[in-house]
């Protein structure tokens, strides 16, 4: 087997897998390297289930999420099993982020629709309101089943002739005319390597003198077991937990009920640990939530997981370039859903293309600033 490539990918979760996706279709010579194994449990692509929408507060997202609709319906097709479960999302909270989201959704293109008090027990019966209170419904929202998705991809690239490597751990990087990847067992060249490598982003960076402002996270998600709650629509709370933007989201889980989480994580990742235990602490504080906000909803917990993501400053994801290194991490709770709408956004990069100016690693939300691994998902 030859050990030179066009562009090594290290990383085989949803950024590396769509980037290596979108590069074969451009004929281009890929490896993708993965410590743990794509969508294993310690990593952030992992799990059955996450949310999709088009209920954001900037129009590029908006954008690329109807553009992440289209390519997952695609990659349903081609491989004959759902990825989708679209039951549409209502949001609720901060009267500004909602104006914001209705705003953006519209100046994209998208549909949107505002709800009283007596739409918001319409759509969610579960939902204690008072007079006054105001939210959103959109229909392209839901469901991605994830285990699916990655499935799916994988299967895709591997059928485009990507290379796999996994398990394997990238023990050094190394530029040049040709820029070498070591790791446990090999070693590969590249003119481009793509550093799509989740929480171990950050330090893989380092060992190039690239300094990014990265949180690794610990997250965790309750599923409840309620076959009932399957065709109801996906939650949206933005500022309903305390400062910030945090708050609660989830959505219906086709075979199990619901899932439900705060969309903010906690300090406590480590590099080496492959499986993190629940935080019966966090899951008690859910069921307070749950106690004010949607008092008779199910209580049965199916299961209970915690995985890692990485936060930026400003909520917003790096794709950029420095030399022969593409930038293709920081997705800060909320990428999974965009799928492979975002393998274009990198591949462009790696094609020569200048950064989208909302995701370049030199943004002034970034530069001098920090993240911190409670942030709130504030996209």
């Amino acid at each position: 087997m030859s050990n030179s490539f066009d562009v090594i990918v290290i990383g085989a979760g949803i950024f590396g897998l769509a980037t290596a996706a979108e590069l074969a279709a451009r004929r281009r010579r890929v490896a993708v390297i993965d410590r743990f194994g794509s969508g294993h449990p310690a990593t952030s692509s992992t799990g059955r289930s996450r949310g999709i929408r088009i209920a954001y507060d900037h129009p590029f997202y908006v954008e690329l999420a109807l553009d992440a609709i289209h390519r997952w319906r695609a990659l349903e097709k081609a491989g004959g099993r759902q990825i989708l479960h679209l039951t549409g999302q209502v949001d609720f909270g901060l009267d500004t982020k909602l104006a914001a989201i209705a705003s953006a959704v519209r100046e994209a293109g998208g549909v949107i629709d505002e709800l009283d008090a007596a739409g918001l027990r319409r759509k969610l019966p579960h939902l204690l309101t008072a007079p006054g209170d105001i939210g959103l419904f959109h229909a392209q929202a839901g469901t991605v089943l994830s285990d699916t998705g990655m499935a799916a991809l994988k299967a895709k690239v591997l059928g485009d002739g990507v290379k796999l490597f996994e398990p394997e751990r990238v023990i050094a990087i190394e530029p040049g005319n040709l820029t070498q990847v070591v790791t446990e067992k090999r070693r590969l060249e590249a003119g481009t390597v793509v550093v799509a490598a989740g929480p171990w982003t950050g330090a893989l960076l380092a060992t190039l003198d690239i300094h990014m402002p990265l949180a690794p996270s610990i997250a965790q998600v309750t599923f409840i077991a309620a076959q009932e709650l399957v065709d109801r629509p996906g939650i949206g709370e933005w500022g309903g937990e305390g400062e910030g933007l945090g708050g609660v989201y989830g959505h219906p889980v086709p075979g199990i009920g619901y899932k439900l989480a705060f969309s903010t994580g906690q300090e406590g990742w480590v590099p080496d640990v492959d499986q993190w235990q629940p935080d019966y602490e966090e899951q008690a504080r859910l069921f307070a939530w749950l106690d004010r906000r949607m008092p008779d909803f199910p209580r049965q917990v199916q299961l209970v997981q915690r995985h890692p993501w990485t936060m930026t400053p400003d909520g917003d994801f790096i794709v950029d370039r420095v030399g022969p290194v593409v930038l293709a991490c920081g997705c800060s709770g909320h990428a999974f859903k965009f799928g492979p709408a975002l393998g274009p956004l990198v591949a462009d990069v790696v094609d020569g293309k200048p950064a989208h100016p909302l995701l370049r690693r030199d943004r002034p939300s970034l530069v001098g600033k920090k993240a911190a691994a409670g942030d709130a998902i504030s996209r």
